[in-house]
C-alpha cells in the first residue's frame, strides 16, 4: 500500500517531525511504502517544517517572549524570503498558565525577529501566526519596527501590549515606512475572525490567553481605541476585513501598517511543500493534529489536506491525540485517537511518543 502522511504537531507534546518519523517507521515495517511530509498551518512547528523540507539552516536571533523575557528564536531565510513563527516569541506555550495575561503580553519580540530578517536582506517576510498569547493588535511588533506610540504627546517606551493600546492618543510611522519600503509581508493564518465585537479577538480568544470576563471587556475597549486611531491615521475603514482578529489582532496590525496580505496557512503550505503531488501518488492519506474539534474544519491542517485528498479520491485516515465528541469528521474515512483507548489524557501528555507509537502499530490501513 502507498501511504502519504502529513500530520500537524500535537501542540506542546510531540512535533510534526517526530510524528512523521513514527508513522514512517511503524508502517514501513509492515511493508507499506510510506512518504511523509511534516506540516504546520503557521503555528507551532512552522519553522521546523520548512527547515526539514528545504534542508535550510535556521537563523538564530536574540529576542524576547511576550512577557519581555530574553529568548533565542529561530527563523529561516530561503533565497530572499524570511519565514518567521510568531509562536517562537509570542507563543502561549512559552508562558505558564498562571502567568497568562493578555493585558501585559506583547508581540514586541516578533518585531525583533522581523527586523533581523530585514537586516539580513529579506525582501519578503512570511509570518505564521498561530498560538499567540497576545491581544495587542500587533502594536508591540510595530513598535519594534519603528512605530512611535504616544500618550498625550509622551513617547511610550514600555513594550506595547493589550493595556497600552487603550491609552495611546497618537502614533507616527516615519521610521517604519523607511525600514519596510522594499519589503513585502504575508501572514499565514487559520483564523477568519474580525477585529472587534462578539466574534472578534478579545471576546473569542482572549479567555484562552488568561482573560476573565472583566478583562475581556477592558481588552475590547482598548482594541476599539487602537482601531479608531488607526482608522483616523489611514483615513479609511480598516477593521472589518476577514482575519483582522487573528492572533489577538496581529492580522489587523500587519495589514494596516505593513500592507500585508493574509493567506490561508494550510493552503499556502500545501502549495509551498508540493503536497498535492505527494497525495496523487498515494492510495491512503494520513492526516491529524492534537485535538479534533469544531475548529478543525476551519482552516486547520487535517481538513485542508483531506480536502485535496478527496479531490483525488483517496482514502483519508485521521490520527489524533483526542477527539471532541461534538466534532464533525465527515471528511475522514477512518479515525483513531490516543485518548482514551491507548492512554488517559495525563498519560498521553507525559509520554506522547510511546502512546502515539502504540496507536500507529495497530492502525488498520
Amino acid at each position: 500500500m502507498k501511504i502519504f502522511a502529513s500530520v500537524d504537531s500535537f501542540k506542546g507534546t510531540i512535533t510534526s517531525k517526530d510524528i512523521s518519523s513514527i508513522i514512517e517507521n511503524e508502517l514501513g515495517a509492515l511493508g507499506h511504502s510510506v512518504e511523509i511530509c511534516p506540516i504546520s498551518d503557521g503555528g507551532e512547528g512552522f519553522v521546523e517544517v520548512l527547515k526539514a523540507h528545504f534542508s535550510a539552516e535556521g537563523i538564530l536571533v536574540n529576542s524576547v517572549d511576550a512577557l519581555n523575557r530574553e529568548i533565542v528564536c529561530e527563523y529561516v531565510l530561503i533565497d530572499d524570503v524570511a519565514y518567521i513563527e510568531m509562536n517562537s516569541s509570542a507563543g502561549i506555550t512559552l508562558i505558564q498558565k498562571k502567568d497568562l495575561n493578555p493585558l501585559i503580553t506583547s508581540t514586541y519580540g516578533v518585531g525583533l525577529i522581523v527586523m533581523d530578517a530585514i537586516n539580513k536582506g529579506a525582501k519578503e517576510v512570511v509570518i505564521g501566526i498561530g498560538g499567540s498569547s497576545t491581544n495587542d493588535g500587533g502594536a508591540g511588533m510595530l513598535q519594534a519596527l519603528g512605530v512611535n506610540f504616544y500618550i498625550d504627546n509622551l513617547l511610550v517606551t514600555d513594550h506595547m501590549n493589550g493595556y497600552l493600546i487603550g491609552k495611546i492618543t497618537s502614533f507616527d510611522t516615519d521610521i517604519l515606512v523607511q525600514k519596510i519600503k522594499d519589503v513585502k509581508f504575508n501572514i499565514f493564518s487559520d483564523v477568519k475572525n474580525p477585529l472587534l465585537g462578539k466574534k472578534g479577538c478579545s471576546y473569542v480568544y482572549s479567555p484562552q490567553k488568561g482573560a476573565d470576563k472583566e478583562m475581556v471587556l477592558v481588552l475590547e475597549r482598548n482594541m476599539n481605541n487602537y482601531a479608531a486611531l488607526v482608522e483616523k491615521h489611514f483615513q479609511k475603514n480598516v477593521i472589518d476585513f476577514e482575519g483582522a482578529g487573528a492572533a489577538g489582532g496581529f492580522g489587523f496590525g500587519a495589514v494596516t501598517f505593513l500592507n500585508a496580505t493574509i493567506s490561508s496557512g494550510i493552503y499556502s503550505m500545501i502549495k509551498l511543500l508540493d503536497i498535492e503531488e505527494l497525495i496523487e501518488r498515494a492510495d491512503v492519506v494520513i492526516v491529524g493534529e492534537g485535538k479534533l474539534d469544531s475548529q478543525t474544519m476551519y482552516g486547520k491542517a487535517p481538513a485542508g489536506i483531506a480536502q485535496i485528498a478527496k479531490k483525488h479520491h483517496k482514502t483519508v485516515v485521521g490520527v489524533f491525540g483526542i477527539i471532541d465528541n461534538d466534532a464533525d469528521y465527515d471528511f475522514l474515512d477512518h479515525i483513531v485517537s490516543v485518548v482514551p483507548k491507548y492512554a488517559s489524557s495525563s498519560e498521553s501528555i507525559a509520554n506522547p511518543k510511546l502512546y502515539f507509537t502504540n496507536m500507529i502499530k495497530e492502525l488498520k490501513i
